[in-house]
């Protein structure tokens, strides 16, 4: 099979061919009334002209015009039987023809400009992305140079900053996170117990105690956050929270499992390490995004508190717990 749709909704390509067929049917109307007129000239020589070589040559001629002035005249209905008889073979050659009128590109002419409104949207938007993380990654650089308000400004600057937390409590929920990992000898494992534990009183497995802790010395617990304590040191329990949608809270799926949210400062971030299980096996905190990556701080990774860059598209990433 042979399509042209593509190019039959192009309105340029329809009034170009609208052009040509508009031409085609001009000539195949104007040329047998010119051959007519040819013919009655001949006509004329032999009633003027009663010679019978003269009669003959012009009766000859005269035939010939009247016939190719007739088939002139049909061809316009030969060349739709040819393309309706090639439509029946499934070789669709007519649909271009048949789509070249006035009401037809109309509508392709308004459906391209529509189209191209939207694209310049989302242009538009791209650039107010782009800036507005270029702006989070300045906060991010701030807080690592412990400079809170000047990274809190920097929040207020852009207009996605943050998960729905105000610009200083993201900055200060960060920033805390931050502090951490730079007091930290990372050649030495912490262990535990450790601070983090010892501040909720149960040894364990602690990603989401140091979440709790830094939530908690933000502000966020027990007032933000809103869940109780019993629950704070199992990443499912953070979860729950985000899927709950109490305080407008929400729940978004990474990239690998579906989702195309974008985190931003101060999100949850929760991981599976089964990239075909929608599990919930640790926690960290998003600082920002830069390009394709994600700025997270997590504890009890590699039993320490890392500052690292993640893909997007990470398939151990499960999701972003969003704050209202």
């Amino acid at each position: 099979m042979i399509y042209f749709l593509d190019s039959c909704q192009d309105y340029s390509v329809l009034s170009t061919i609208l052009f040509l067929k508009n031409l085609f049917e001009i000539i195949c109307f104007i040329a047998p009334i010119i051959l007519i007129v040819m013919a009655a000239f001949e006509v004329g020589r032999i009633v003027f002209n009663p010679d019978s070589k003269v009669v003959s040559n012009a009766m000859t001629k005269t035939i010939h015009k009247f016939i190719a002035a007739v088939g002139i005249f049909f061809v316009p209905v030969l060349v739709n039987l040819l393309l309706n008889l090639l439509d029946q073979t499934n070789i669709k050659v007519s649909t271009c023809w048949t789509q070249a009128n006035i009401e037809t590109i109309n509508v392709y002419k308004e459906a391209a400009k529509k189209e191209e409104k939207i694209e310049q949207q989302k242009l538009k938007e791209e650039k107010k992305r782009s800036e507005d993380e270029r702006k989070i990654r300045e906060a991010a650089r701030e807080i690592v140079r412990g400079n809170n308000e000047k990274a809190a400004e920097k929040a207020r600057e852009a207009s996605k900053y943050s998960s729905g937390l105000a610009s200083d409590a993201a900055a200060r929920f960060v920033q805390i996170a931050q502090n951490e990992y730079n007091s930290i000898n990372h050649s030495v494992p912490l262990g535990r117990p450790n601070k983090y534990t010892n501040a909720y009183g149960y040894s364990a497995a602690w990603c989401a105690m140091f979440v709790w802790w830094c939530a908690r010395e933000a502000g966020l617990w027990p007032n933000k956050l809103a869940i109780s304590k019993s629950v704070v040191a199992g990443v499912l329990g953070w979860r729950q929270f985000f899927e709950s949608g109490r305080n407008g809270t929400r729940w978004e799926r990474s990239a690998h499992f579906g989702g195309n949210y974008r985190p931003k400062m101060g999100d949850i971030i929760i991981f599976t390490w089964n990239s075909l299980s929608y599990g919930h096996d640790h926690i960290g905190i998003v600082k920002g995004i830069s390009g394709d990556k994600v700025l997270i701080i997590d504890g009890n990774y590699g039993n320490t508190i890392q500052d690292r860059s993640l893909l997007l598209s990470n398939p151990y990433i499960a999701g972003y717990g969003v704050w209202e």
